[in-house]
């Protein structure tokens, strides 16, 4: 996927939260929100899926290797939109609040306690970014 905005050394930490607004392009295949300590090393990869069925696919990456991914069968996106996505960093889980205010959620896998690392990949235009701390 072709990167669109990525950033280092972000303060994230156990209770914050990133809130991201994106437009989805009209033609979207998929797109991705990573966040961990460098594009090797993810403790969330979410990625929504137009080219797959419809759906998001949340995984992790540790060493570079792909964990076992979880699959959402709930799909709020539409390509042509404007959506906002907010996650939210707790200890064991991250918290994803969709646009259409419902909520997933995904583990920590890897134990992390800070982010430092945030990429948005994909299909989509970065409208927002704001980090609650």
């Amino acid at each position: 996927m072709k990167p669109v905005l990525e950033l280092f050394g972000v303060d994230m930490k156990v209770g914050d939260t990133v809130k991201i607004k994106v437009f989805i392009d009209p033609e979207a295949e998929r797109f991705s929100i990573n966040l961990g300590q460098e594009h090797s090393e993810l403790a969330l990869h979410f990625n929504p899926r137009f080219d797959s069925g419809r759906v998001i696919v949340c995984n992790s990456k540790e060493a570079g290797e792909w964990c076992t991914e979880q699959r959402e069968e709930a799909f709020p996106f539409e390509q042509g939109e404007f959506v906002k996505i907010c996650i939210t960093f707790h200890e064991g889980v991250f918290e994803i609040k969709l646009t259409d205010d419902s909520v997933l959620e995904f583990p920590n896998r890897s134990c992390m306690d800070t982010m430092t690392y945030l990429s948005v990949q994909g299909d989509v235009r970065v409208k927002s970014l704001k980090f609650d701390y």
